[in-house]
């Protein structure tokens, strides 16, 4: 086990010595954006606001339609990310979806983040027979209490979760484990110990998160906004940035088949088309992503209001492209 997030910036590629890219290193696909529960962090809270389709799980067929387009790429997919606002094993066609990822060969990497509270030994056991790679878990409490507090619900009691994960832990053959809690949810003496201690045995990595307003347009409790600090979710350092690295290196599909180039797009507030209309490849060529990258290279995110309002480029993106606008710029052009 390594104390260590799961975005390593050590290993990283310097991107600006390889963009424009000819394939996305991450294409997130959102199985699910229903959720199971609604913390306070999250504009899933928001219940009177947060944008939800007319189906919110993503068909078995629209990811065959995915799958398709994918191999219009001439490269492997970095990461296939199985997640996006909501809870991911929501969706019962999830195992089938990643078998047939898997089989398909067009992601070195399948990936899922979920909050862990669905993960019964058998659902576990055909996500690791379907190929799954990599599997992150947000434990968000470390009492009853708390996670009714911060989840909003209160089915969830921490004992037997704690099984589910040690199960999985049991079962996971090579698939990696992922654990981390935010700094938020540690408040009494020795919690952080406690957590390490219970977590720590049953996963590769480990880290505790500090909360920071990364999504647009939704205001984060003051009481969780992590103050003082001078590095970010990953451990990098805090900094303003005028263009986000983002929109270079992913492409995010909604549960509808709507395409935006980012992962906290939980408003859907820059839409770049739809997999039922467009290919996934003409969506990352078109023109309405290249001006947007124009407009962040040369003008900077800020002069588009949705972007402007966005704290991932400053909290959690390890890469900073500042420097190299001008450069790249010509490049987009």
């Amino acid at each position: 086990m390594h104390y260590n997030a799961h975005i390593l910036a050590q290993k990283r590629t310097c991107l600006q010595d390889v963009l424009p890219l000819d394939t996305p290193f991450t294409l997130l696909v959102e199985v699910s954006r229903l959720c199971n529960f609604k913390c306070r962090f999250c504009p899933q809270s928001e219940k009177d606001k947060f944008l939800l389709f007319e189906k919110n799980l993503l068909s078995l067929e629209d990811f065959r339609m995915i799958l398709s387009q994918m191999k219009d790429f001439p490269r492997k997919f970095k990461k296939v990310y199985m997640h996006g606002t909501g809870e991911s094993l929501l969706n019962p066609e999830l195992p089938e979806m990643i078998h047939l990822l898997k089989q398909s060969g067009a992601a070195e990497s399948i990936d899922l983040t979920s909050n862990g509270a669905l993960l019964t030994p058998a659902l576990g056991q055909k996500l690791v027979e379907a190929g799954l790679d990599h599997l992150h878990i947000s434990v968000e409490a470390l009492s009853n209490e708390k996670y009714r507090e911060t989840t909003g619900v209160s089915q969830v009691d921490f004992d037997e979760f704690t099984e589910k994960i040690r199960a999985f832990s049991a079962q996971r053959g090579s698939c990696r484990l992922t654990i981390k809690i935010a700094q938020t949810s540690l408040e009494k003496s020795g919690d952080r110990e406690k957590f390490l201690e219970i977590f720590s045995p049953l996963c590769d990595e480990i880290f505790i998160e500090q909360i920071y307003p990364i999504w647009p347009n939704f205001q984060l409790p003051e009481s969780m906004c992590s103050k003082g600090n001078q590095s970010g979710q990953y451990g990098q350092t805090i900094e303003e940035k005028r263009v986000c690295p983002q929109i270079f290196t992913v492409l995010a599909i909604k549960c509808d088949g709507s395409v935006s180039p980012c992962s906290v797009d939980w408003a859907n507030g820059i839409k770049l088309g739809s997999i039922h209309s467009e290919r996934l490849k003409q969506i990352w060529e078109g023109e309405q992503l290249q001006k947007l990258r124009r407009i962040h290279l040369s003008d900077g995110r800020i002069c588009n209001p949705y972007c402007a309002s966005c704290g991932l480029p400053k909290y959690s993106c390890v890469d900073n492209l500042d420097a190299f606008a001008s450069e790249l710029l010509q490049k987009i052009i």
